[in-house]
């Protein structure tokens, strides 16, 4: 679900220390949930995890994914009761906490509406009968899942957790390499990370945010922040959109009340959190709620937020929240 954010890495290199094994910087990079990932972390020469990266990868497509045809998703979708697994129940469960939470601005039941709309494959179609869908959409419907146990949609309902999924794989594989002794590692999957420790060069993780604009400059970032044991989600509209008949651009960013595309100023919604899990749904959330974002952000303990508008003069402005500027860098 997201495009907007660049790793600025460093190569590989040797780093040493009188008193533990030379760590070299590892990058694992490819394909990942209709995305990329890329993945580094500083280990000892000849250590590499990315079979068990890909291997957390797979699981969750297999799990998540709308263009696997027989993931557990996409079964679900069909009308079918599903063995359930853990993380899917997990995704679920905390799908529906979100949406309380937001008071209905994150809704994974979203998804026949934002089918209709020709945001998830097919034609896009500016004549949506949202009415007779908007019966569909509401995760107080949905039951609470229970790992490997067998699990069912209300009759009519379908989920869409691209808003989640990818930040919750990221918590997922983050915890995966700390479980085996590493320490310093940056994770991305779909724009959507997660970091701990330090670089190869002993400095911060630096996490670059693209300026919100069509025809950006690759390299060109809005803001530049260093992250230790924080996640980073940004959500945005300026990419992801088709143009109607009339010239109106469509945007996939759909209220989950209304069934419509969001109409706002708000180019794109970077969210600071513990978990990418939280910070992939708030984002969001935050591109829904609109000009009400801040407001929104302010019920979450230590989350940050970093607003990117656009004014009147087609200026670019950022609103962000009174801690957000302990991460940018001096």
């Amino acid at each position: 679900m997201r495009y907007f954010l660049s790793i600025l890495s460093a190569t590989a290199m040797l780093i040493s220390c009188s008193s533990t094994p030379e760590l070299v910087q590892v990058t694992n990079q490819g394909p990942a949930q209709g995305s990329t990932y890329s993945i580094s972390y500083l280990v000892p020469q000849g250590v590499d995890y990315r079979e068990g990266i890909d291997s957390i990868l797979k699981a969750m497509d297999q799990q998540m994914s709308l263009w696997v045809s027989d993931s557990e998703i996409s079964r679900l979708n069909r009308g079918d009761s599903v063995r359930i697994s853990t993380a899917f129940a997990r995704v679920i469960t905390l799908s529906k906490l979100y949406t309380e939470l937001t008071s209905g601005q994150f809704d994974i039941t979203i998804a026949p509406v934002i089918k209709a709309w020709g945001f998830s494959g097919g034609d896009y179609n500016d004549n949506v009968n949202v009415d007779s869908l908007l019966k569909y959409v509401g995760s107080t419907k949905l039951a609470l899942p229970e790992p490997d146990s067998l699990y069912a949609l209300p009759s009519g309902f379908q989920v869409d957790v691209n808003a989640i999924a990818q930040g919750y794989t990221v918590d997922i594989i983050a915890d995966y390499l700390t479980a085996q002794g590493v320490k310093n590692y940056m994770v991305e999957v779909g724009g959507e990370v997660r970091c701990k420790g330090e670089n190869v060069k002993g400095r911060g993780w630096r996490i670059g945010i693209e300026k919100p604009v069509e025809d950006r400059i690759p390299g060109q970032f809005q803001t530049i922040i260093a992250l230790d044991s924080m996640s980073l989600a940004t959500s945005g509209n300026y990419r992801k959109f088709w143009v109607d008949e009339s010239g109106q651009k469509v945007v996939h960013t759909i209220d989950p009340e209304t069934g419509q595309p969001v109409i706002s100023n708000v180019l794109s919604a970077s969210i600071i959190a513990s978990n990418a899990t939280l910070a992939d749904a708030l984002a969001t959330a935050c591109m829904v709620a609109g000009p009400n974002a801040l407001q929104l952000v302010a019920q979450f303990p230590d989350v940050e937020a970093y607003f990117i508008v656009g004014n009147v003069k087609g200026e670019l402005e950022v609103q962000k929240t009174e801690g957000w500027s302990a991460y940018e860098p001096n």
